[in-house]
């Protein structure tokens, strides 16, 4: 048998058993003293302190106060004439000169105006709920990644104490020159692997906690707590049921809808500036002392006026309404590319939510159990040499990659199931 530096390598994988110990008790540390987070409090969190959130909202509730802006009339308009020169009457010299007049749109036109901000208004809603829809989706999709990171730190942890019993067979068996100083290297090889891979979804996780911070508009150093454990949810939903909900709750396509309904308003009013705004005036003439012995001499004067606007200028109000039937056809477009667009979003996701869900229930039921088994069995084998230390390790990294697939579809599941309720634009 070649000669094998057996004392450096004992060296060399208590090194690095005593860093993976570390990382662990770092790691074990962090989860013990953080408070376990669940979803439905970090959604409530998202949606009181969120900026884009409550931006969102503050947009809408603007809208709303144009409404009353839009159906007000005009500011009255108050005129005051002073004479520089009086000019002479015959009940004396006018000296100053009041007036104040007060524009009226016509009638249907101020409601008009205030239909259309309405809309509005029902758009930068839409807007709101559509902003709150994706950040509820963005919190779900970090936590269930979190859930996934502290999962696969779990199992390579437990994988560790595999690696350690494997190491250890494999030495004993070195010793009694049963097998191979490869094995031993093999095996300490492995474990360094294990403790990278610790180190990976560390940094992973530290990235994820960030980001978290970042939706919730937490403190930057605020650490994460534990990720509660759950079950998968029960998805039954049909397809067309699917296809229905999100025809009536999709924020982008409400909106869309109220734009068309928005443009034709808008079309309704242009036409109405073929129609004549009316102009209401009351004068006052302060009238000085005259020369004459009249009984109206030095008397004020006042009249009252109307006028409207001719609205002639027909070019520029045929312009006017052409753009407006322009922008009704572009607003139906739009709504076709939105409704589209979501129609194939509701397939996607129901194809790829039931797909993972196959996916879990394959892994639960068979590729767990039969690479459990396997594992076992070359155990056995190689403890009894019938098979070499490769295969064995060979079963043990199947028995990890199998393990983490499976918490990986539960959370591709998952998350699946917040896209598609973002797409749908309600909770499933």
């Amino acid at each position: 048998m070649e000669h094998f530096d057996y004392s450096l390598s004992k060296k060399c994988f208590f090194a690095a058993v005593v860093c993976f110990f570390v990382l662990s008790l770092s790691y074990n540390g962090l989860c013990e003293t953080q408070k376990t987070e669940t979803l439905p409090e970090l959604i409530a969190e998202v949606l009181e302190n969120n900026p884009g959130v409550l931006g969102a909202y503050s947009q809408w509730k603007a809208a709303e106060y144009r409404i009353g802006q839009s159906q007000s009339l005009p500011d009255p308009m108050l005129q005051y004439t002073y004479y520089g020169e009086s000019v002479e009457t015959r009940v004396g010299p006018q000296e100053n000169k009041y007036s104040i007049s007060q524009k009226i749109p016509f009638p249907a036109k101020l409601g008009m105006k205030g239909v259309v901000e309405s809309k509005k208004a029902q758009m930068a809603r839409e807007k709101f709920e559509a902003i709150t829809r994706e950040i509820i989706k963005r919190v779900q999709f970090v936590y269930y990644d979190i859930y996934w990171v502290d999962k696969a730190i779990q199992l390579i942890e437990e994988e560790k104490s595999t690696l350690k019993k494997m190491e250890s067979v494999a030495r004993k068996k070195y010793e009694l020159n049963t097998a191979s100083q490869q094995d031993v290297i093999k095996a300490q090889v492995e474990l360094s692997k294990i403790i990278n891979k610790i180190m990976f979804f560390q940094q992973n996780r530290t990235s994820l906690n960030a980001e978290l911070n970042s939706l919730l508009n937490r403190d930057k150093n605020k650490e994460f707590g534990s990720v509660e454990e759950f079950v998968p949810e029960e998805f039954n939903y049909k397809l067309n049921e699917l296809h229905e909900i999100a025809k009536e709750t999709r924020q982008e396509l409400l909106a869309a809808r109220l734009d068309i309904e928005r443009a034709e308003y808008e079309k309704s009013l242009a036409q109405m500036d073929y129609i004549p705004d009316l102009t209401f005036g009351f004068e006052y003439i302060q009238v000085g002392k005259g020369q004459t012995n009249q009984p109206n001499d030095g008397q004020d004067a006042w009249m009252s006026s109307f006028s409207i606007n001719i609205p002639i200028w027909f070019n520029r109000l045929s312009d006017q309404l052409n753009e407006k039937k322009a922008l009704i056809d572009a607003s139906k477009k739009n709504y076709e590319d939105i409704e589209n667009r979501v129609y194939y979003e509701v397939e996607d996701m129901f194809f790829k939510i039931m797909t993972y869900k196959d996916v879990v229930s394959l892994y639960k039921t068979a590729l767990l159990p039969q690479t459990d088994q396997a594992f076992e069995a070359t155990r056995t084998a190689y403890e009894t040499d019938t098979v070499d230390f490769l295969n064995w390790l060979d079963s043990e990294r199947v028995l990890l990659q199998t393990r983490l697939a499976y918490y990986k579809a539960i959370v591709d599941y998952q998350k699946s199931i917040a896209y598609l309720e973002r797409v749908v634009g309600q909770d499933l």
